[in-house]
């Protein structure tokens, strides 16, 4: 293997050496904004789904006035 070779091989590895270590703190980033988005839709979804719960306590207890109001 010639120094000229050598010096290309290594100046890849070089490269893609720094390429993959400037990577990873950006992944590590991504995956923590990702977690943190997955937790709020979480506590939205939870938030929806007791809005919903109390809808529907409402309807029921208006349908049964209104009923209540009909047999008068």
């Amino acid at each position: 293997m010639t120094f000229k070779t050598l010096a290309k091989i290594s100046m890849l590895a070089l490269i893609t050496g720094l390429t993959v270590g400037c990577a990873t703190p950006e992944v590590q980033k991504a995956q923590a904004d990702a977690s943190e988005a997955k937790a709020m839709a979480r506590q939205a979804l939870d938030a929806a789904n007791e809005t919903r719960s109390c809808c529907t306590a409402n309807e029921d207890r208006l349908n049964r006035a209104f009923k209540k109001g009909m047999y008068k």
